[in-house]
């Protein structure tokens, strides 16, 4: 069975992709390794005994159970139960609903209550609510309205919590904990927030004088005198001109390390009570913007939630039924390397009420999205929520059961269905199958980093900049070639994946352009894009020539760039086609020995490089410096960078994916055009068919394959 966090295990499982745990400082719990003892992924479902009649509960765990289910989750809104009043803690309705799981044969997660406190509080203690960006103190009546900074919440959060673990830490019927819910660093300018963000500061410049450096206090007359003096950043407030970049980009900062620490904590306080074997997670939501799940250091494993259908329409015609192609796969992409575990929390169980629209999710859709986190090397999949709500601001959110409580709703019969197809595959899974050659010589790192994004979004320079659909655009190209891929960090082992790629990674140190150097030296092929090394790690641009550090490495000079309005026309030629661009074009120079792939066509840089490669020791640097309004050149120069280097790859349509886990190929197609992959000669369709529709999964085992060793630069 799959038990990616075993370090003696890791060497020969099935984890489809490398781990930087170590990178990131992520403990190794015995007690997450409990997740595998069972079956190769836990399926789960949400339940609030406190919003149905006593007399339903029973029935509604009974019901879980029948269906499949393993485990429920309970109790992460219920802090006005846990403690309705100050200092009382009452678990007795809680005990009883536990019990009932516990017979009906389900393991129970427990939430801490933070994101939900109760009225009592708010209305002795208002400052424990935090301050938006107009002034106006928020107040009880919805979640996550709280100040992660406020001394007084954060010590009836350690409370409650304590009592919590004190209660249910050595129950046997208690799993795991998921602490608060859904953590997202919201705009807090309370004056907690204000005096954490200085206490901040100190910790991280020392001195004021350290912090007018790296803030450009010569600027406007911006200088601090004493650290005292420093407000939070309200870039709302600001009128005709911007503030400091870099004091936004330590807001951002800040924030996040706030939400870590706040998880930190309440971590910390299980572990100190409760036994080693439950373990502690939470849900963040997807690859999250304010927050950054690589800074908490107490979790035992992450995991996201996942609602692909919402409104949007990324590929046209019922694509907007279908799903986001880029959320599961990206989610599982960030997430799965932090520690070598992770989860989908919270899986869309059908139709949602908070989206600008909210379609009914395609026939089908649910399943695939269930067999996708599960070829992704999911270890935990559960679905928000069991029973359809009849009250409250979530009446429209669907459920596994319908509003009578107890009918499978059509995307729960789905759901249900295509639980019990994986159940049914389990067991056939290898756990020392190793990832085959061809897969394994395509694998690639992707570099991410939340400063680089963050420092993206407060300077756009253009309207047409988006940092989020940026990435998609070049995940989903490596995606199109059939390739594993991780989400790493600057500190992880890039030597792991034979290609990596850094979409404007526009904050570049010297030590990290030497990292990049020595791995294509050592026969790595690396992919930069458009807005790349700009800046240094503080966010200043370089002393120096445009994008500095980076031009010995892609041999070629940075003239300058350009974007253009909507008004205007701009093109780039490549292989004696025409690509239009608006968003960003770095204006490139080759030296000598650089070859270039794509010239711009117009303006007066006509001529001038798009985009270029070079070898460099045994690997290779490609730049792709334009931003095309379609993402076609990108697509097609990034499937050229795997062909130069000799590597075979697939021509999977955007959004069809291809992965494998234990011996079995999976492909899910979130295109709204059906697809006729070839299989290998003998390959063997265990589930699904083709030609594979929209919003379908098919899996197959390959007849010819023989466990292949992969490369162990990515396990």
């Amino acid at each position: 069975m799959f038990r990616p966090l075993l370090a003696t295990v890791l060497a020969t499982a099935l984890t489809i992709f490398g781990t930087a745990a170590a990178a990131a400082g992520q403990p190794h719990a015995q007690g997450a390794a409990l997740l595998h003892q069972r079956e190769p992924m836990s399926f789960g479902v949400f339940y609030y005994p406190e919003q149905w009649p006593r007399g339903q509960w029973q029935r509604d765990l009974d019901g879980i159970a029948r269906l499949g289910f393993d485990f429920t989750h309970m109790a992460e809104f219920s802090w006005t139960y846990l403690e309705p009043e100050e200092g009382r803690f009452d678990f007795a309705w809680l005990d009883h609903a536990i019990e009932l799981a516990h017979k009906a044969g389900l393991r129970v997660i427990l939430g801490t209550p933070s994101a939900a406190p109760p009225a009592w509080m708010g209305e002795r203690y208002p400052e424990v609510y935090r301050v938006d960006e107009h002034g106006q103190r928020h107040e009880h009546g919805i979640r996550a309205e709280v100040s992660l900074t406020n001394p007084r919440y954060r010590a009836f959060v350690a409370r409650v919590v304590a009592a919590m673990a004190q209660h249910y830490g050595h129950d046997p019927r208690v799993w795991g904990w998921q602490v608060d819910n859904e953590p997202g660093s919201f705009p807090d300018f309370s004056d907690s927030a204000r005096r954490a963000f200085q206490g901040w500061l100190r910790e991280k410049y020392g001195n004021v004088d350290g912090l007018n450096a790296v803030w450009s206090g010569s600027f406007w007359s911006s200088r601090y005198t004493s650290l005292d003096q420093v407000l939070l950043p309200n870039a709302t407030l600001a009128a005709e001109d911007k503030l400091s970049p870099h004091a936004l980009l330590d807001l951002a900062r800040f924030q996040a390390d706030i939400t870590a620490r706040f998880l930190d904590e309440q971590a910390q306080i299980i572990k100190k009570y409760a036994d080693p074997d439950q373990w502690v997670t939470t849900n963040y939501t997807n690859v999250t913007t304010a927050t950054d799940p690589r800074r908490t250091r107490k979790l035992d494993f992450t995991t996201f939630t996942l609602y692909p259908v919402a409104g949007g329409n990324a590929l046209g015609g019922d694509s907007y039924a279908i799903g986001r192609p880029a959320n599961l796969m990206e989610a599982a992409a960030y997430f799965r390397p932090i520690t070598g575990t992770f989860g989908v929390m919270e899986l869309q169980p059908g139709q949602v009420n908070w989206g600008g629209i909210n379609p009914q999710p395609a026939p089908g859709a649910v399943g695939m999205w269930i067999w996708h986190a599960f070829a992704s090397g999911a270890s935990l999949l559960s679905t928000y929520r069991y029973r359809h709500p009849l009250r409250g601001s979530e009446m429209y959110h669907e459920g596994i059961v319908g509003t009578d409580g107890v009918t499978l709703s059509r995307t729960g019969r789905e759901f249900v269905d295509a639980m019990h197809a994986i159940k049914a595959l389990e067991g056939k899974l290898d756990d020392r199958a190793r990832l085959p050659a061809a897969m394994a010589a395509r694998s690639t790192g992707y570099l991410w980093s939340h400063d680089v994004f963050w420092d993206l979004e407060i300077q756009p320079q253009t309207t047409l900049w988006h940092t989020w659909a940026y990435r998609n655009g070049y995940t989903l190209a490596v995606k199109s070639t059939g390739a594993p891929m991780d989400f790493v960090a600057e500190g992880d082992d890039f030597d792991r994946y034979p290609f990596l790629i850094a979409p404007a990674y526009q904050m570049v140190s010297e030590a990290l352009a030497q990292k990049w150097r020595r791995y294509a030296e050592r026969g790595g092929h690396l992919i930069l894009t458009a807005r790349t090394g700009q800046k240094n790690a503080l966010g200043h641009f370089h002393e120096g020539p445009w994008s500095a550090p980076i031009l010995d490495l892609i041999g070629a000079d940075v003239d300058g760039f350009d974007m253009l309005p909507s008004s205007a026309d701009g093109n780039v030629e490549a292989g004696g086609k025409r690509h239009a661009w608006h968003r960003w074009a770095d204006i490139l120079s080759p030296r000598p020995g650089t070859e270039v792939l794509a010239t711009y066509a117009d303006h007066y840089y006509a001529g001038k490089a798009a985009a270029t490669t070079r070898r460099l020791g045994k690997g290779s640097v490609t730049m792709i410096g334009v931003s095309t309004d379609d993402g076609a050149l990108e697509r097609q120069l990034v499937r050229d960078a795997y062909r130069r280097a000799g590597v075979a790859i697939e021509d999977l349509p955007t959004g069809v994916f291809h992965e494998w886990r234990g011996g079995y190929d999976f492909m899910v197609d979130y295109n709204p055009q059906p697809f006729s992959p070839a299989l290998p000669a003998g390959a063997k369709i265990v589930h699904g068919q083709l030609p594979l529709a929209p919003a379908q999964a098919v899996v197959w085992k390959d007849a010819a394959w023989k466990g292949a060793a992969r490369k162990d630069a990515s396990p």
